[in-house]
């Protein structure tokens, strides 16, 4: 009889403590984060959310043999990830990473390390913040050196060198750029060449050194165009545009701009067009060719307003009011006023994102305060413990009686290494495989040269979006962003155990921007790192 009862308040303790919690990404790490622990069903609740919304690739779920120092750094890692995807703000990107970083150093786990290390370099960066940039970056090629990983060190380096260029140090930028193109020339398969070079053209061209940038960017150019990726081959144009103009060679340098905006426009880049027309428009100021700065300058502006790109519009601003200070004086004015407005906004922005961030480590340290007067007194958080763990005895109980208790084991992607490629989706019909077949083969052909978001793969099914989207949840039971990135890590198991190629390499070839990222998935994924996976020998199938 008792068993009977027990069941119906099962479920009222269930459903009373599921009530009790707010269940936005938000306030669930709020609640992670104040208690300084995590409960397991709430850090799997967050976990499932983030995974939901398609802003973390991960696939972990915990149980309570997780460590606690792992899950949270893991949590909070998520977070950073979260925050910086969403460009929610890029003051609770640095304080996630700072988290991660913290608790992975407790648990010894250098790639969450770096990882959460580079979360906060972008993030300190995007705030202009380039002395923690600095720092964090330092101490992340202090971890790479130790791991005697070329790839991931070349990779430090060339941000070295453009977070030293921000700073206005030339010499140590050049520095820093000259030891990332080594080790990049020494890598097998040194994918990033091209990269580096660019940003040696940049620090050059800064430092004054206009022949060594030229031969730099020229460089660049050859090898993205031998690559065949057109986008970045219409970059490495505009750079060379850009020190031509320096030199003051103007015809050299409209003929390259010119080139440069015929293939953005084609290619269908928004952003690189205006930032390529506004510095054609520039151009042709210097040489009081007003009329043609004018109609450049203009359709930079269309652009940027379609977009919202205020940061270029600011300075598009400027140029116009400019071309028509004379002619049209009160239009100059209005020019000036909006530039004026926006590069107030911009600066108001930047303003209060450093207030937040002093308010939030104020904050975190009234937190820690108030946690060590009073450690005993019971918190919503602990209630909803209970709760769960006394529903979850009772079900226990229940399964176990009926001889229906099963191992709970965490949800990876199950593949077979002799048989790769097969990702676990289950189609129902015929049409469905064909459309996942298709869906696999154009995103895996383009991840060599670039990662095809889910509007580019809807336009080439002839789909839209929501269509897109709405297919691959019905043929594969998961969301677009979730299939494409198991997509993504099952031909990074491929090239692990069919090449010899380097981990950055194979990273980069699966549409993986940063190296430790890529390491920390792959490894919350499958539980084992790529070079871990590598070593281990083949199963029949």
């Amino acid at each position: 009889m008792i068993k009977y009862l027990f069941l119906p308040l099962v479920c009222v303790l269930w459903a009373v403590g599921v009530s009790a919690q707010d269940n936005s990404v938000d306030s669930l790490y709020r609640d992670i984060r104040n208690a300084r622990k995590a409960d397991v069903n709430t850090a799997n609740h967050l976990m499932l959310l983030l995974d939901a919304e398609g802003c973390t690739d991960s696939l972990v779920r915990f149980d309570r043999h997780t460590p606690t120092a792992a899950m949270l750094q893991t949590l909070h890692l998520a977070m950073a990830a979260h925050y910086y995807e969403q460009a929610a703000s890029m003051t609770a990107t640095l304080q996630a990473g700072r988290e991660a970083e913290r608790y992975a150093r407790l648990n010894a786990d250098t790639a969450i390390i770096t990882e959460a290390l580079a979360y906060q370099a972008v993030a300190a960066s995007r705030m202009g913040r380039i002395d923690l940039a600095l720092e964090a970056t330092k101490e992340e090629l202090r971890l790479d050196s130790l791991a005697a990983d070329t790839a991931n060190l070349s990779r430090a380096y060339n941000t070295l060198a453009g977070l030293s260029l921000q700073a206005g140090h030339h010499d140590d930028a050049k520095a820093y750029i000259r030891k990332a193109i080594d080790m990049e020339r020494a890598l097998p398969d040194s994918s990033h060449l091209s990269v580096r070079y660019g940003v040696a053209a940049e620090i050059y061209q800064k430092a004054g050194q206009t022949a060594q940038a030229l031969a730099f960017a020229q460089r660049a150019y050859e090898l993205d165009r031998a690559a065949g990726d057109e986008v970045k081959t219409a970059r490495r144009l505009s750079q060379m545009a850009d020190i031509y103009a320096a030199k003051g060679d103007h015809t050299q340098a409209e003929k390259l701009y010119l080139r440069s905006i015929d293939i953005v426009r084609q290619a269908g880049e928004q952003k690189t067009l205006a930032i390529n027309l506004k510095q054609l428009g520039q151009l042709y100021l210097r040489q009081q060719q007003t009329a043609r700065a004018q109609a450049v300058l203009h359709e930079c502006e269309a652009i940027c307003r379609a977009t919202d790109n205020r940061y270029t519009l600011q300075q598009t601003c400027r140029l116009l009011a400019e071309t028509c200070r004379r002619t049209n004086p009160a239009q100059a004015a209005d020019y000036m006023d909006e530039a004026l407005r926006l590069s107030d906004s911009l600066h108001t922005e930047r303003a209060d994102a450093l207030a937040a961030e002093l308010r939030q480590t104020q904050a975190h340290a009234l937190e820690r305060q108030d946690g060590n007067e009073d450690d005993s007194a019971p918190s919503p958080l602990l209630w909803t413990t209970l709760f769960l763990g006394i529903s979850t005895l009772g079900l226990a109980y229940l399964l176990y009686r009926k001889n229906m208790a099963s191992p709970t084991v965490p949800e990876v992607i199950e593949t077979n290494p002799s048989s790769p490629g097969a990702v676990e989706t289950n189609p129902t019909s015929p049409t469905d495989y064909t459309f996942l077949a298709r869906v696999s083969e154009l995103y895996e052909s383009n991840l060599g040269r670039r990662r095809l978001s889910i509007d580019e793969l809807a336009s080439e099914m002839c789909m839209s979006r929501s269509q897109f989207t709405r297919r691959i949840l019905s043929a594969t039971g998961i969301t677009a962003s979730n299939y494409l990135n198991r997509l993504r890590l099952e031909k990074a198991q491929r090239l692990l155990k069919e090449t010899q190629k380097s981990i950055g390499t194979i990273a980069d070839e699966c549409g993986f921007d940063d190296t430790p990222y890529f390491c920390n998935i792959f490894k919350k994924t499958f539980g084992v790192t790529p070079l871990q996976y590598r070593i281990m020998p083949q199963t029949s199938a």
